[in-house]
């Protein structure tokens, strides 16, 4: 008969994780850089200055690097628009959503390029998951735009355009942003994710409507003076 210990499920080991998450981070920036083709196990392991037998006691082979890297991104930006009996309006899910889509990007910038820069590199079985993944985020977002824009709060002509449109933003992220451009990432994730929900049709940001407002305000005061 088994013991208690032995039915009780293993807690993840922190040191073993946070090994993996060293191994991970050296192999996204070479991944990143020079693609896959261009990055050995020892370049990861040079990077990491490590010996190979130290990486494999991690990871069998470079392609689990590159799908484990791979995954958690598409993930992350994927599964943004997934909501579990909520009953919102279809707007405040989709605000939701876009900010989680946006901050998933700007977090997985590099890695979440992998899939469809490096197609190639993955396994079939991989694609198909991806591929599921991928249409039922384009299912949750359709349905939320459609019924925003039942609910008054949207405006565009097709929602399946309009849901490509607002998907693709991410798709050449990595060539022009910086983590330590302009804006920080916070700032870039609320300004992201405005410019989604322009793309959805949603109505002009309340600052701007303060700005206007202040700008008629002061039309008036000046009309007022003379």
């Amino acid at each position: 008969m088994a013991s208690r210990r032995q039915l009780a499920p293993q807690q993840p080991d922190p040191a073993h994780e946070r090994k993996r998450e060293q191994i991970l981070q050296a192999a996204e920036e070479l991944f990143f850089r020079k693609g896959y083709s261009g990055t050995t196990i020892a370049d990861i392991c040079e990077r990491l200055g490590v010996t190979k037998p130290f990486l494999y006691y991690y990871f069998a082979n470079k392609n689990e690097i590159f799908e484990t890297l791979s995954w958690r991104a598409s993930h992350a930006c994927l599964t943004a628009l997934h909501f579990e009996n909520d009953e919102r309006p279809a707007i405040e899910r989709l605000r939701e959503g876009l900010h989680r889509f946006a901050a998933a990007n700007i977090h997985f910038f590099k890695s979440g390029t992998f899939a469809y820069r490096e197609a190639g590199a993955l396994q079939p079985a991989f694609t198909r998951r991806l591929k599921a993944m991928a249409r039922r985020f384009y299912d949750e977002l359709c349905a939320l735009l459609e019924q925003a824009r039942a609910d008054g709060e949207l405006d565009f002509h097709d929602a399946r355009l309009t849901g490509l449109a607002i998907g693709s933003i991410a798709g050449f992220m990595y060539t022009w942003y910086k983590p330590d451009g302009r804006l920080p990432p916070h700032e870039m994730v609320q300004e992201l994710t405005g410019i989604l929900l322009r793309i959805a049709g949603a109505e002009t940001a309340p600052r701007a409507k303060t700005r206007k407002a202040r700008s008629t305000g002061s039309k008036t005061t000046k009309r007022r003076q003379q």
